[in-house]
């Protein structure tokens, strides 16, 4: 099973940040999730779409300067880009999803995808691109057949396991609120991997691991890495 942590080592360290990142390479993480936003053509990697939350700032964080955003602290960490975070990730071969969170970031992030793959030398089949909106991932998948691609959802319907046909998706997505053995089933069937959001207590760890989930997002990797290969 693949333990993703969920924005970095965000129980161990403030999420989506440059700490949270070298906590999960730390405690052993080889695969990290992460969000981004555009902001005047630069992505960062930050979760809500209004800094009010999760930062020192206000304002939804589309509409804000770059250098605003960079006076910001997440508990005292700096806001990183998409590229600080890929340049540190890309030296300790991490599988790397990045959410598509900001209603603003697609167009820039079509053009810093093949960069990410050709000046970091960054293997397609370690990048994940998964996203709620899932008008972006068609958009991005006809620009990029190859890429891997993964659309999220909060609850399951008839229509998730087409909507991951149509985009010919790598894996599906799904909160573990909304799991079932049967869905789990039918999307490996169709040759899609089941990841699983947000997972952080062992029991359920164990009983994901039973039914045969391919992988979980985390905030807490050195919890899951022992629970799972107890």
């Amino acid at each position: 099973m693949i333990i993703f942590s969920h924005r970095g080592a965000s129980g161990y360290a403030p999420e989506n940040t440059m700490a949270a990142m070298k906590k999960a390479i730390e405690l052993g993480a080889r695969a990290i999730e992460f969000d981004i936003h555009n902001v005047e053509g630069e992505l960062y990697v930050f979760h809500d779409c209004r800094l009010d939350n999760k930062s020192n700032g206000t304002g939804l964080i589309e509409e804000v300067s770059r250098s605003y955003l960079d006076s910001l602290r997440v508990e005292g960490e700096p806001i990183p880009t998409l590229w600080q975070v890929m340049n540190y990730l890309n030296q300790h071969n991490c599988l790397v999803n990045i959410e598509l969170k900001g209603m603003n970031c697609l167009e820039v992030f079509i053009d810093t995808y093949p960069k990410l793959i050709n000046q970091l030398n960054f293997s397609a089949e370690k990048l994940i691109i998964s996203s709620f909106h899932h008008g972006f991932l068609e958009k991005f998948r006809q620009r990029f057949p190859q890429a891997l691609v993964a659309p999220l959802f909060r609850g399951i319907t008839s229509a998730s396991l087409k909507i991951s046909r149509r985009l010919d998706a790598y894996s599906l997505h799904l909160s573990l609120s909304c799991l079932t053995q049967e869905i789990v089933t039918q999307a490996q069937s169709r040759g899609l991997k089941v990841f699983v959001y947000t997972v952080d207590e062992a029991s359920d760890m164990a009983q994901l691991q039973q039914m045969g989930v391919d992988g979980i997002f985390t905030k807490f990797p050195g919890r899951a890495m022992k629970a799972l290969q107890a």
